[in-house]
C-alpha cells in the first residue's frame, strides 16, 4: 500500500513531490500520483522512475494513507465526490487549495483534514508553508505531516481565519516581489545605459544577499534600513519617496487580494453547499 497519494500534478503538486523526494523525506516507492492525463506525468517518471502513477483518482485515494489534493479550488469538490466512498476512516486528507476551507472539506469527508498553503520557493527548500489542522488530526499525524513539509522549508501554524493575509505574505509574495523588482529594474533602465540582463542580475544578487543578511543576523527591516540609509544620504532620499507612496499602494494590494480571496471562497462555498 502506498503511504502518500497525490491527486493532481500541476505546478504546486509537482513542486511538492519533487521537493519531498529530493530532500529524502520520501522515497519513490512511498508515492502514488494521479493526473488527468498520464502523459503529463512523464517528467516525474523520467526523474523518479520508481514512482507509481495512474489516471485513476479513486485508486490513489483507496491505496493512500495520506492523501494530498493538489487541484484548483473549484476542482476540489468534483475530486472529493469522485473519491469519497473509497476514503477510509483513517485517511489523512491534505488540501493545498487556496480558498477551500476546512469546513468546506468536512461536507464531503469527516476524518482528518489538514489545510496547507505552500510556496513555489519550496523548490529550493526555502519559504513558508502555512498549516491548519481540524480537530480530528491527532498529535502523531500532525507531527508527521509537519515534519514532511519541514524538509522543504519552514512550517507555520496559524488560525484558519488568518490564511488569506498570511498567504499574501508567503505564497503570493514571490510573484509580488517579482512584479515590484521588475518595475524597479525598468525604472533603472530608463535612467541609464545598463543592459536589462546586467541590471536584473545585479538586483537578483542583491536580493539574495539582503535576504541572507536579514536571516543570518536576525535583523528586522528597520534595522537594515538604518544601516544603509545614513542621515542626509542618497538611500534616505529614496526611502522617503518609498515611505510616502508605498503604504497606500500596499493597502490597495491587500484590499484587492482579500476581495479576490473572498470571491473565490464564496464560489467554493456555494459549490460545496457549506456555510462558514
Amino acid at each position: 500500500m502506498n503511504t502518500f497519494g497525490f491527486i493532481g500534478y500541476g505546478n504546486m503538486g509537482s513542486t511538492l513531490i519533487d521537493g519531498f523526494l529530493s530532500s529524502g523525506a520520501l522515497v519513490p516507492g512511498d508515492i502514488m500520483v494521479s493526473s488527468r492525463t498520464e502523459a503529463g506525468l512523464s517528467p516525474l517518471l523520467e526523474k523518479w522512475p520508481e514512482t507509481s502513477i495512474t489516471g485513476d483518482n479513486r485508486r490513489v485515494a483507496q491505496e493512500s494513507r495520506t492523501l494530498f489534493i493538489c487541484v484548483k479550488p473549484l476542482d476540489v469538490r468534483p475530486v472529493l465526490e469522485e473519491i469519497k466512498d473509497v476514503l477510509s476512516d483513517d485517511t489523512h486528507l491534505v488540501s493545498i487549495a487556496a480558498c477551500v476551507t476546512i469546513s468546506n472539506l468536512e461536507t464531503k469527508f469527516r476524518g482528518m483534514i489538514t489545510k496547507v498553503i505552500p510556496s513555489v520557493i519550496s523548490q529550493v527548500k526555502e519559504g513558508v508553508s502555512l498549516f491548519c489542522h481540524n480537530s480530528k488530526v491527532d498529535k502523531e499525524n500532525a507531527g508527521q505531516i509537519e515534519r514532511l513539509f519541514e524538509s522543504i522549508g519552514k512550517v507555520v501554524l496559524i488560525d484558519e481565519d488568518q490564511f488569506e493575509v498570511a498567504a499574501d505574505l508567503t505564497s503570493c509574495a514571490p510573484g509580488m516581489i517579482a512584479a515590484i523588482f521588475q518595475n524597479f529594474v525598468e525604472a533603472g533602465l530608463r535612467h541609464s545605459r545598463l543592459s536589462k540582463e546586467l541590471a536584473q542580475d545585479m538586483v537578483i544578487s542583491t536580493l539574495f544577499g539582503t535576504a541572507k543578511l536579514l536571516m543570518e543576523q536576525a535583523l528586522g527591516f528597520p534595522e537594515l534600513l538604518s544601516r544603509v540609509a545614513t542621515k542626509g544620504g542618497i538611500t534616505e532620499e529614496a526611502a522617503k519617496v518609498l515611505n510616502d507612496g508605498l503604504p497606500g499602494l500596499f493597502d490597495e494590494v491587500f484590499s484587492k487580494t482579500i476581495g479576490k480571496h473572498e470571491s473565490v471562497k464564496s464560489m467554493v462555498r456555494e459549490q460545496m453547499g457549506a456555510a462558514d
